[in-house]
């Protein structure tokens, strides 16, 4: 989200103004954004309570506090009797509500069972909301989209009502949300160490957000992630709870436990995990991290710049597109279509989908039963029989992954040279696969499903051992999204899937988080709407602003220029659109 400059007043607009009594005096100050994460520029300390308040207004301050910026809950813990206050764990997780209703008190069902509650004249506030999503205590980011309600118990302190019983973590609309929280993403690594696997969470910002991002990666992965991945951070017991940054912009990690006892690999690893995860920080230009009295090194230096362990991420931004046209396969590098060279750019054998690579080409053959295999330059042709099967699709790794259906379920194979094998689906057996493709780190998969008349969109984890052998795929999760009539999603990034979807403007491109946090445009740079003309097919390239290419219903080929607008490219009658190396 872009700073609001002129938003001074917005966080006291948050609450519940509109309800009387409810504590607004804080202060509000308009500070310099100087993050670089676009969050609002708005602070806001929260009143403590007010003399008299009734119990309504208590809860109400209580929710107003939880928005304090820089994110703080001490003045949400003044809302609270002593007791609450000390057994309140605000850190558990967060609740993201909307349209909050506050009802009247009722005498407190709890005074039923305990005398000291019913001698003090306790009451129940009720409070009802939309929930729209929530946050684990490390920022894992799930769609709830459903109504819910907290009943809280107030009692009297010294003549003032106090609650006695919130639930642990900390509730924050929706805005606030918009306004002062970020995506990023803790890196672990895949199980053979070999690729790094983003995790993406919601942080608030601010100058807590280096060392919040460090406890949550050595909280380790996330459950849905954790069978096909690892971490080599210490125990949470062992992290310094604070990451300083010093003026030169060199963040300290410190751990207590002594990492002289790991491996040369696993401090390596180690390292990677926590340069990779603090380089998202603006501000931050290097890591030093110490366990015990050993400090981590790359290269040799302790101060390890935020662009080392480069070979850990994912490849290169090298590719290009490729399509089927005229029978012959063509490439497509920005607005040039050429042939492709050798025998394929001549003759594609009446191919109608096709997979490319440095490591050869793939062509399924009309009636999608057979996959026509060879060099790149069309030598050493071979032939693999399927059923249905869809766009093959090579990883960096010169692996050819081939979906198709066997006896009505879901089959994965793989070619690694000379072998075909079938791998495990796990949860996608059931399910029928339209589109398949790779994030660009090798990682991830996502695929497109119809079901009940709508398209969804599922991704999941590459399964793989200690020896880097493909296992399978991991059990697929569904990415939600806002957007209707989805089709042909593939990977923007590691952790952003593009795709087609409609809107009022005809077939747009769109992306989406991999934890279906949000829906935008932003991946075709907020530029010229696609033309009206039924778009259906969708390739992605690698890069910081990746490149687009799509294709219509009258099979011609359209491409984003570096302006932001669309070009009809000149390929008649083209078909099979693909991205690869």
């Amino acid at each position: 989200m872009r700073a609001r400059a002129g938003a001074v007043l917005a966080v006291a607009a948050l609450t519940l103004s509109a309800c009387a009594g409810i504590p607004s005096s804080g202060p509000v100050q308009k500070v310099r954004d100087d993050a670089g994460l676009g969050e609002s520029t708005v602070r806001y300390l929260p009143a403590k309570p007010t003399e008299g308040a009734s119990p309504e207004q208590v809860v109400r301050g209580f929710l107003d506090a939880m928005l304090a910026f820089p994110a703080s809950t001490r003045t949400a813990a003044t809302y609270l009797t002593p007791g609450a206050a000390t057994s309140w764990n605000p850190s558990r997780g967060t609740s993201i509500y909307s349209k909050p209703e506050v009802a009247g008190r009722v005498p407190s069902t709890t005074g039923l069972d305990d005398p000291r509650a019913a001698a003090k004249g306790a009451v129940d506030v009720r409070l009802g909301f939309d929930e729209e999503a929530r946050l684990d205590r490390q920022g894992h980011y799930t769609r709830r989209a459903r109504p819910g309600a907290v009943t809280y118990t107030l009692e009297q302190v010294d003549g003032e009502w106090r609650i006695t019983n919130p639930p642990d973590g900390i509730m924050i609309n929706q805005k606030f949300f918009t306004d002062y929280y970020r995506s990023f993403s803790l890196f672990f690594f895949d199980r053979p160490g070999r690729r790094l696997v983003p995790d993406p969470v919601h942080l608030v910002v601010g100058d807590q957000l280096a060392a919040n991002l460090v406890t949550s990666l050595v909280r380790g992965p996330r459950a849905s992630i954790a069978d096909g991945s690892r971490s080599y951070t210490p125990s949470l017991a062992s992290l310094r709870p604070s990451v300083p940054v010093s003026a030169d912009g060199v963040a300290d990690v410190e751990f207590t436990a002594d990492l002289g006892d790991a491996s040369a690999s696993a401090r390596d690893h180690l390292s990677a995990q926590i340069v990779w995860t603090l380089r998202q920080v603006p501000g931050i230009d290097a890591v030093q991290v110490i366990g015990g009295s050993t400090p981590l090194t790359s290269e040799g230096r302790e101060v390890q710049p935020i662009t080392a362990w480069q070979d850990y991420g994912a490849g290169d931004a090298g590719g290009h597109g490729y399509a089927l046209s005229e029978n012959s396969v063509i490439q497509i590098d920005d607005g040039e279509v050429k042939p492709l060279s050798g025998a394929w750019g001549r003759d594609a054998r009446g191919a109608v989908l096709v997979g490319v690579s440095d490591a050869g080409v793939a062509g399924v053959l009309a009636g999608r039963s057979q996959v026509r295999l060879t060099s790149r330059k069309g030598t050493g042709a071979r032939t693999i029989t399927g059923n249905d099967l869809i766009g093959p699709w090579w990883d960096d790794d010169g692996t050819l992954w081939l979906v198709d259906r066997d006896q009505g379920d879901t089959r994965v194979r793989v070619v690694e040279g000379p072998r075909l094998r079938r791998v495990g689906v796990a949860g996608l057996r059931d399910v029928d696969v339209d589109t398949f493709s790779l994030s660009p780190d090798g990682t991830r998969y996502v695929v497109t499903s119809p079901d009940a008349g709508r398209n969804r969109i599922l991704a999941g984890l590459v399964l793989r051992d200690a020896k880097d052998r493909i296992l399978g795929l991991g059990t697929p999760r569904e990415v939600r999204t806002s957007a209707r009539g989805v089709r042909s999603a593939s990977w923007a990034s590691s952790t952003q899937i593009g795709f087609l979807a409609d809107s009022v403007s005809g077939v747009q491109v769109y992306q989406v988080p991999v934890d279906g946090s949000a829906t935008s445009d932003d991946l075709a740079r907020g530029s010229a709407l696609l033309p009206d003309v039924d778009t259906d097919t969708l390739a992605i390239g690698r890069g910081e602003e990746p490149t687009l290419y799509t294709t219509d219903a009258r099979r011609r080929l359209w491409f984003q220029s570096t302006d932001g607008s669309w070009r009809l490219l000149k390929a008649s009658v083209t078909t099979g659109l693909t991205f690869g190396g």
